[in-house]
């Protein structure tokens, strides 16, 4: 009993050093002067315009770099990452870096080649039919039927963007059957590398909705550079009801996130990892950048969409999903695109 108040004490005393901490005071910082600042430069209406485009950029990599700073020293320690061997060529001597060679092709192919990132979904394709396989024994109920559920969710989420033409249906329809797989098969890999967590599948349904809120709060600065860029595009006038926005961001938030983040990242970590045994953070980082870049090049293969898409983007979400949980990227990609479906809805 006498240890009580001196835990007690300890316990406060910690949770008041995190609150002071650099990063956090930084983080807090940088995140309530940007966002009033963008908040500002949207009210003067900037987006469709040039009209301050270095200052925003120059804005847009602080608050990144803040958010990297703090991520970098929040999260799990490089210790907690198991040591993996090679998941392919396992009798080769040199096997563990093939992979590695085919990542790098994969990456100079979707930036060279016109249908390279189209490839790159194929090859995605058939990696998770692979690991579907391969560990299948390790498949439990409770993965299907949450991958079906955020499958139906993101379904009913994105209606209005089938409804309205604003996507292909082809897109649309092979965005969402694959993610139950998907699920699936990046769960498989985040029990097996400790990259990262996924609440749902603890069945900490309170702490995965806590993290889908502080993903999007932390990514409120980058969904006003999305909207003062002038995300979605112009002429679009049937968002006209308030529940479109949070709808349509559920639908990204949902199926991006499972493609380019939970097997992305995870697949690209999994088979760079037993190259790099004795630096798991060079394979963290490498993973984290080669997932951006291919991100950013699906969106377009241009040198804009490589830097804010892939590097400004994709970076910290494919960081947070890291350092944090996946429920924290679905929330920040949703953030990101909520407050331009917001300014389109204000505007319709």
């Amino acid at each position: 009993m006498k240890n009580q108040p001196t835990d007690s004490t300890s316990i406060s005393a910690s949770s008041k050093q995190h609150w002071f901490a650099p990063h956090v005071i930084a983080l807090a910082i940088t995140w309530g002067a940007i966002t009033a600042t963008l908040i500002m430069m949207l009210y003067h209406d900037v987006r469709y315009t040039d009209q301050l485009s270095v200052v925003r950029i120059i804005l847009q990599v602080a608050y990144v770099s803040a958010l990297l700073f703090y991520l970098s020293r929040v999260g799990p320690s490089k210790n907690q990452f198991n040591k993996l061997r090679p998941f392919t060529l396992i009798r080769w001597r040199y096997g563990q870096w093939i992979p590695v060679l085919g990542i790098v092709l994969m990456v100079t192919l979707a930036a060279l080649v016109d249908d390279g990132v189209s490839i790159i979904m194929l090859l995605l394709i058939i990696a998770t039919l692979w690991i579907l396989i391969v560990w299948r024994k390790m498949i439990r109920l409770r993965m299907v039927v949450q991958g079906l559920a955020i499958a139906i969710i993101a379904y009913f989420g994105g209606l209005p963007v089938i409804k309205n033409g604003f996507a292909g249906e082809t897109l649309f329809y092979g965005l969402l059957i694959l993610v139950p797989p998907m699920y699936i098969a990046g769960g498989l890999m985040i029990k097996h590398t400790c990259l990262s967590e996924i609440q749902l599948l603890e069945g900490r349904y309170w702490k995965a909705l806590k993290s889908f809120l502080w993903g999007s709060l932390l990514f409120v600065p980058l969904g006003l550079f999305n909207a003062a860029d002038g995300s979605p595009g112009t002429d679009i006038t049937w968002v006209s009801e308030w529940w479109m926005p949070l709808s349509l961001s559920t639908f990204s938030g949902i199926a991006e996130e499972t493609w380019f983040r939970l097997l992305l990242v995870s697949l690209f970590y999994l088979l760079l990892r037993p190259a790099i045994p004795k630096h798991p953070a060079i394979a963290v980082f490498a993973a984290i950048l080669f997932s951006s870049i291919i991100f950013g090049l699906g969106h377009g293969r241009t040198l804009d969409k490589f830097l804010t898409t892939g590097l400004l983007y994709g970076l910290p979400i494919a960081f947070l999903f890291v350092r944090r949980d996946w429920e924290h990227a679905v929330g920040a990609h949703f953030m990101i695109n909520m407050i331009p479906w917001a300014m389109v809805f204000m505007e319709t």
